[in-house]
């Protein structure tokens, strides 16, 4: 995820690449960035990607089943 809360796909590993997994209090799971904190990975009801800057953990878009 870069800077901007876009995911990208790379050859390479790097720290952006990392993502902290929360278990939810609903049983879900979210995944925020290591590096920028508070941008979470999140797909819209069309499976397309959101950007991770403008939505939270509150959102159903960012709970994925474990």
């Amino acid at each position: 995820m870069n800077n901007k809360g876009r995911l990208y796909g790379t050859v390479n590993f790097h720290d952006e690449c990392k993502f902290r997994e929360t278990l939810l209090p609903n049983n879900y799971n979210a995944y925020e960035s290591e590096v920028h904190k508070g941008m979470y990975i999140a797909l819209s009801k069309h499976g397309k990607l959101k950007k991770g800057n403008r939505v939270s953990t509150k959102m159903s878009v960012t709970h994925f089943l474990p």
